[in-house]
């Protein structure tokens, strides 16, 4: 039986609790053993302990489902778990070196699965159309400016919208905190902040909820009562986040994001059953509640 590592991000976040779930669920029926999942805190240093851990055991696993932490690693960790004989198949971020290491070992597998970011992105901007009157206003909370997921989304959402809005973006930096900073620092220096606010989009519904709390504030310290009932569209979709928050009002909609741990054991399930060599596999997000086509 083939022996699969599962190294993660965050231990707290839901999204990932459900890529274990799912990867829990799916390996005997793929033939593998689902090593214990283990957590980077969000360390690039600490994942790549774990990846060492891995490399020095004489019974190493056969292969590795990893979600990268922190923004740190090149490709010579994982050029050495590659020359040790393990699959590997990146979660959700993909590195911008895998392609060259791919053509460095073209008999190994190196794949990915992430959801296609541009069509989150088109389906939020969608349903900010369909909230916002023409050439309304909408902030736009992103994730990390930097982060290759947020500008795929920002550029979906944007092409999107084309001229029907009028979009400002605020970082949010992926949390509920940082969500909440960035729009209540807004509402205290923003040049446009006296200006009627039409949606507020969110790349995670977590930031979305960090989002409402600010507008509640903002709208009991100025008397701007509107502010509370501005719509929120978010993205995952989880049944205790964001299909929790739609069902309580806090949402006006959100983008459901497939668990990717289900493909990624099919890939390695195939590549050694028949040496089948996947590249990169993107999944398609879902609107909830769903778009009119």
């Amino acid at each position: 039986m083939n022996t699969v590592a599962l190294l993660l991000d965050d231990p707290g976040n839901l999204y990932q609790q459900l890529l274990v779930r799912e990867a829990q669920a799916g390996a005997a029926r793929h033939g593998v053993r689902l090593l214990p999942p283990e957590f980077a805190g969000g360390s690039s240093w600490t994942q790549l302990e774990s990846i060492n851990s891995h490399l020095r055991r004489e019974s190493r696993p056969d292969g590795a489902l990893v979600m990268l932490a922190g923004g740190q690693f090149t490709s010579s960790a994982f050029e050495r778990v590659v020359k040790s004989g393990m699959a590997v198949v990146f979660l959700n971020r993909i590195p911008p070196w895998r392609d060259d290491l791919r053509k460095l070992y073209p008999r190994a597998l190196i794949a990915a699965v992430a959801p296609r970011q541009y069509g989150i992105g088109e389906i939020q901007a969608r349903h900010a159309l369909r909230l916002a009157p023409r050439r309304g206003f909408v902030i736009l909370v992103t994730g990390e400016a930097t982060s290759p997921a947020a500008i795929e989304r920002r550029r979906g959402f944007v092409e999107t919208v084309g001229d029907g809005l009028n979009v400002h973006d605020l970082d949010g930096h992926w949390s509920d905190a940082g969500a909440e900073k960035a729009l209540s620092d807004w509402f205290r220096i923003g040049a446009e902040r006296e200006r009627p606010l039409d949606v507020v989009v969110c790349h995670n519904d977590t930031m979305a909820e960090g989002a409402r709390r600010a507008l509640a504030n903002q709208g009991a310290v100025s008397g701007r009562n509107e502010l509370g009932l501005v719509p929120l569209v978010g993205c995952d979709g989880l049944e205790q986040e964001g299909l929790a928050m739609l069902s309580r009002g806090e949402l006006a909609a959100t983008v459901v994001v497939p668990p990717t741990t289900p493909p990624a054991l099919e890939i390695l399930r195939r590549y050694w059953d028949s040496g089948e060599q996947a590249t990169t596999v993107l999944v398609e997000a879902a609107s909830y509640p769903p778009l009119d086509r």
